[in-house]
């Protein structure tokens, strides 16, 4: 089935690790080490109160070295966004994109957990026609990763991880080939089992040999590595063996984005045709800016191919910075310079994203943000102008 007509139901985890709000965060550490899972539940009169997971770990042995007295009550964050069983995976995972969070818990009508859904078990149900459209691990891998030598501490580790908001750190040599790795659930582990596991070594600690990756390889066949070796992540390297870039399943999951944007211009060609039947037909525009409006974290901007702004939505005030009454029939790439892409104008170009959307990760004013563009067409398949998706990364 394709990936846009799923539900989630169908690729959620059933089985649902769960706490009591009177519990330790030591009985937590346990839980999900014995389970090897990356998140658990606190629940209370079997509703859930909050969710613990590797990060909140990582950021509680970072701030308080003394994780093992917390309680789950003071570990976990909350609320915890929740969706129903009949949502689409498209919609789970954009909801997780905007908000920045790898876990949804998938609930009833009064609010009873049914399973828990994270950014993985979306990515582990693409179709193998998702995979055709990123033929090389080089067009989705981070190549802004953690690295540490040996000698580093879990400590040091830790604030890198939480720094550059990334799930591992990878360990190298002198000459950056990687020796080892040290991830949010080796975190998890020795925090259960060492006393002060923030005094250690990363050569103590780390997990080795590191499977590696080249940029060149298929990324289909990347991924099956990865499900073969039941790992979440991939080292790339280049032709002399240093790290490159860092494959996990967040940038393979983060193509559904321009998979969203299809799926969206499916929901507005299908209510268009039907109000088509109605007295008064919505224009199809309005149609389109209202659901995108719906979507947080995300602004969205359109031009011809002279780059005349014709479109955007109110978010890119809160997420670019840009005041909408300085965008209409501005130039596109004057005002993603605005917003602190100082290499628009050369990355917007037709030949550029014509064969197909491409992300560029930009730090900005207010952070880093992910630039998604494509070029837009008409029915005939020729280029018409430019669609500019802007998340915080």
């Amino acid at each position: 089935m394709n990936i846009s007509r799923k539900l989630i139901s169908a690729v959620m985890t059933r089985k649902v690790c769960q706490v009591g709000v009177e519990q330790t965060a030591k009985e937590a550490l346990a839980l999900m080490q014995s389970h090897s899972v990356s998140s658990v539940l606190v629940i209370e009169d079997e509703l859930i109160l909050g969710i613990i997971t590797e990060r909140d770990i990582v950021r509680a042995l970072h701030d308080n070295g003394k994780l093992k007295s917390l309680s789950c009550v003071d570990l976990m964050h909350a609320p915890v966004i929740t969706v129903g069983a009949k949502t689409r995976c498209l919609d789970a995972y954009h909801l997780m994109a905007s908000r920045g969070i790898r876990h949804l818990a998938v609930t009833d009508g009064q609010g009873h957990v049914l399973g828990i859904a994270s950014e993985g078990d979306v990515m582990r149900h693409f179709g193998i026609e998702y995979y055709t459209n990123f033929k090389e691990v080089g067009g989705v891998m981070s190549t802004d990763f953690c690295m540490l030598p040996p000698s580093a501490t879990v400590a040091e580790a830790l604030a890198q991880m939480l720094e550059k908001n990334q799930s591992c750190v990878i360990v190298t040599d002198s000459l950056g080939h990687p020796a080892g790795v040290l991830t949010e659930r080796d975190v998890v582990r020795l925090s259960n089992e060492e006393a002060h596991p923030e005094r250690l070594t990363l050569k103590k600690v780390m997990k080795g040999p590191v499977i590696t990756v080249r940029p060149r390889k298929r990324l289909h066949a990347a991924v099956k590595s990865m499900e073969e070796a039941h790992i979440r992540r991939l080292v790339v390297v280049n032709d002399v063996g240093a790290v490159c870039g860092l494959l996990t399943h967040h940038e393979v999951a983060r193509g559904l984005e321009s998979e969203y944007v299809t799926y969206l211009k499916e929901m507005v060609e299908l209510q268009a045709r039907t109000l088509l039947q109605a007295a008064e037909v919505i224009d199809e525009k309005l149609l389109l800016a209202n659901i995108l409006r719906s979507v947080t974290g995300t602004a969205v901007l359109a031009s011809d191919l002279d780059y005349r702004i014709s479109y955007a939505t109110p978010s890119v005030d809160r997420v670019l910075g840009l005041r909408m009454e300085d965008i209409g029939g501005a130039d596109l790439r004057d005002t993603l310079k605005r917003a602190g892409w100082q290499a628009a104008s050369t990355s917007l170009k037709e030949e550029t994203v014509s064969k197909g959307t491409r992300h560029y990760l930009v730090d900005t004013t207010s952070g880093k943000t992910d630039f998604q563009v494509s070029v837009l067409v008409d029915a005939q398949n020729d280029p018409k102008g430019y669609l500019v998706l802007a998340q915080r990364a």
